[in-house]
């Protein structure tokens, strides 16, 4: 088009977006350290969902979106392994394994359960893992552009889970340095450690 106009070829770029940078095996050792120093405190619920989820997370490498689907029945007895549902980007075969837990997982896990119970009966109840903190909105809105209400104790969507994860690494102490910018970047670290490890 712009040649037909007599304009010169507008170059806009072009291939592989570049990834964000990854944390190394030392950030995520000192990240499992940075962990288990908040199990040894008092926590907001906050910050007691938010490191269940990052000790999660260093030991299953899942997406955002598989760490969403995750349900109480997804845990095994006392902790011990979580089931997966991998669903790799692009498509492709769903991979289902159970992964065994670390320590800290199985510590922080226990803690997010006591804190969940309570804001999940507040909500009528709900097996998944995750569940919303606050009062926030389906995201729907009506003619008249309102929303219906939804209480804490809801199952917490994937933007909820990105958008915690994103304000957490703000807002605690230690995570700022330790935490990459996007949670993906977080499991692509934790996904090639575990590679390397396997070897």
């Amino acid at each position: 088009m712009r040649k037909a106009l007599g304009l010169l070829a507008l170059h806009l770029g072009g291939g592989e977006i570049p990834l964000q940078p990854a944390p190394e095996a030392a950030t995520l050792s000192a990240l499992a350290r940075q962990l288990d120093r908040y199990l040894a405190g008092t926590m907001s619920p906050a910050q007691t969902r938010l490191t269940a989820l990052l000790a999660l997370e260093l030991d299953t490498a899942a997406r955002s979106g598989e760490l969403v689907g995750l349900r109480t029945t997804h845990l095994g007895k006392d902790n011990a392994a979580v089931y997966i549902e991998r669903r790799p980007q692009g498509g492709g075969a769903i991979e289902r394994e159970w992964v065994e837990t670390s320590a800290l997982s199985r510590a922080a896990l226990a803690r997010w359960m006591d804190v969940r119970r309570g804001f999940v009966q507040r909500a009528h109840g709900t097996s998944k893992l995750w569940v919303s903190l606050w009062m926030n909105h389906d995201g729907v809105f009506d003619n008249q552009g309102n929303t219906t209400i939804r209480p804490p104790g809801m199952p917490l969507q994937e933007n909820g889970l990105i958008t915690s994860y994103r304000v957490g690494r703000l807002r605690y102490d230690g995570l700022r340095q330790l935490l990459p910018l996007k949670l993906e970047a977080l499991r692509r670290a934790v996904d090639a450690e575990r590679r390397r490890t396997a070897l």
